[in-house]
């Protein structure tokens, strides 16, 4: 039986719970990734550069940033990266995180926000409750030094959430319940989405009752898949478009071949 869930493996159950099935109870782990999710890790890691020079009490140049996320595309590129669109090259790709990341610098400089922690994995139980733990990861936690918290969140990919659809948003909910169980010491947090190919952030926050929502909810979703896998229930596959971005073809019973746009 799984003993700790997470937003992205709740999630990936909602849209196909085969998917779910291959990754998290078979294990079944591949080099393969798109193009988009390489392009977020490497957008990712040169802000947590940058935020990481930052609270060692420099400012580094845009240029320096630029040149990390240079190097880093360079070392952690390989074959098995999978590009949907005909119209569009790894270059183009690579020139977009440079987009990103240069708008991003502007908008943000000085950087002048305390910064506490980068990648900052978190661990917590809902409500108490060993049966339920929660794994995350947040990308940025900031701290004035008077018990009020910001929780960033960083999204490369197309779609912005509307303002209506943040204040829903469960995953940075999630994150406060599991900071909150870490702090002692809390006026106030925040949460801020930074949509980096938009140029905009959203912002929402939490109440009390907000929160005990999602537990409740995370914790309903859990006993679901906890009563699929203990009474052998099918993890039946949910083709959609997504599919084109799903590295599972050779196990799902829903493809006959393996994913045409990941070749070797």
């Amino acid at each position: 039986m799984l003993e700790r869930f997470s937003h992205s493996s709740i999630q990936t159950y909602k849209k196909c719970p085969a998917k779910f099935k291959f990754r998290y109870i078979d294990k079944i782990h591949k080099k393969d990734e798109g193009i988009e999710a390489f392009l977020g890790k490497r957008i990712h890691e040169s802000i947590e550069y940058l935020y990481e020079r930052v609270k060692s009490g420099f400012r580094p140049p845009l240029d320096e940033i630029l040149k990390v996320h240079k190097s880093l595309w360079k070392e952690k590129w390989h074959r098995r990266i999978a590009i949907f669109y005909d119209h569009k090259s790894p270059r183009d790709y690579f020139s977009l995180g440079e987009e990103c990341i240069a708008r991003y610098y502007r908008n943000h400089y000085p950087f002048k926000d305390n910064v506490i922690s980068n990648e900052h994995e978190i661990v917590f139980l809902l409500d108490d409750d060993p049966a339920y733990k929660i794994k995350g990861i947040i990308d940025r936690i900031d701290h004035d030094g008077n018990g009020n918290w910001k929780i960033h969140d960083y999204k490369t990919g197309k779609r912005a959430l509307t303002q209506k659809a943040a204040d829903k948003d469960t995953q940075l909910a999630l994150y406060q319940i599991g900071l909150m169980n870490e702090l002692e010491h809390v006026n106030s947090i925040i949460l801020i989405w930074h949509f980096l190919q938009h140029g905009i952030q959203v912002i929402s926050s939490r109440t009390e009752s907000n929160l005990s929502d999602v537990s409740r909810k995370t914790k309903k979703e859990i006993d679901n898949i906890r009563g699929q896998i203990k009474n052998g229930g099918k993890f039946e596959p949910k083709p959609m478009i997504l599919c084109n971005w799903c590295y599972y073809w050779e196990e799902c019973p829903a493809q006959s071949i393996s994913n045409p746009y990941f070749r070797n």
